[in-house]
């Protein structure tokens, strides 16, 4: 719990200095610091790289990925359909444009779940609704998805079929992978700061702004 706490105090600071930059316009609605650790103590928040994959792969029109790695970062790798807002700009206006968009689930990933964590817990401070966090963020993604972890003979069917489901989610990530390596250069050095511009396969989805 003090661990928690120590987390809860840092997000607040940097919450605190993102506020301080936004327009004051209106004054912004915020939950208390017992109500945020409440939430930040409810598990649903997290989704499985699992049930993302299966959302991409379903081109879920509702599934709103966010990178909020280094650009940097976001340029070498990301998943398939994620927009890339830097931590450093979660308050900038066309990172509060996208996340303002109605009907939309937005996830925050980064490499583990730490950064995005930290994100969840900024925005939900202003009591923004339908944000997530990928459990384990792009690194277990890669170990679950990307490599080949076949079950034990002696695990039960549920095993079974989840290796089957992620070998074929491998083989379509591939797949697709190669087919838009000749288009990977096409968006690099366009934008600077957020990238609202989805990293697509073959066809891209559209959105952003």
């Amino acid at each position: 719990m003090n661990k928690q706490y120590l987390l809860l105090s840092a997000i607040l600071i940097l919450a605190g200095i993102g506020l301080m930059l936004t327009p004051k316009k209106s004054a912004v609605k915020e939950l208390n610091p017992e109500q945020l650790l409440l939430a930040v103590d409810d598990p649903s928040r997290f989704l499985s790289t699992d049930l993302i994959t299966e959302r991409i792969i379903k081109k879920d029109p509702s599934l709103l990925l966010i990178d909020v790695r280094p650009a940097e970062q976001y340029k070498v790798f990301s998943l398939q359909g994620a927009v890339n807002i830097p931590l450093s700009l979660l308050f900038s206006e066309e990172a509060k444009t996208l996340l303002g968009q109605e009907g939309k689930e937005k996830v925050f990933f980064s490499n583990d779940d730490i950064l995005a964590d930290q994100a969840w817990q900024i925005c939900k401070r202003i009591k923004m609704n339908d944000i997530f966090v990928m459990k384990g963020g792009v690194n277990f993604w890669f170990n679950t998805i990307m490599k080949d972890n076949p079950p034990n003979v002696t695990d039960d069917s549920k095993a079974q079929d989840l290796y089957t489901f992620r070998k074929a989610a491998r083989q379509y990530f591939m797949g697709n992978t190669n087919q838009s390596q000749g288009n990977s250069s096409e968006s690099e050095g366009k934008k600077e700061g957020v990238n609202v511009v989805k990293k697509t396969t073959s066809k891209s989805s559209g959105g952003g702004c």
